[in-house]
């Protein structure tokens, strides 16, 4: 993995730590959310964890 590679998974990580702590508030039962909070959740979070796993993970080479 490149040093670019890398940069870029951290930020990836870093979106989806933002949404899933969004959703945990967005989502806070005392709240009472609605289909629509939970549907709207369940997209931010998916846009945010896909680009995380989208590339595929490669064994780096070590002598």
């Amino acid at each position: 993995m490149t040093r670019g590679e890398l940069h870029a998974l951290r930020d990836h990580i870093f979106v989806l730590k933002c949404a899933i702590d969004d959703v945990e508030r967005d989502l806070d039962p005392t709240v009472d959310p609605t289909t629509r909070d939970y549907r709207a959740a369940l997209k931010w979070l998916l846009e945010a964890a896909k680009p995380v796993v989208a590339e595929p993970l490669r064994p780096s080479h070590r002598p």
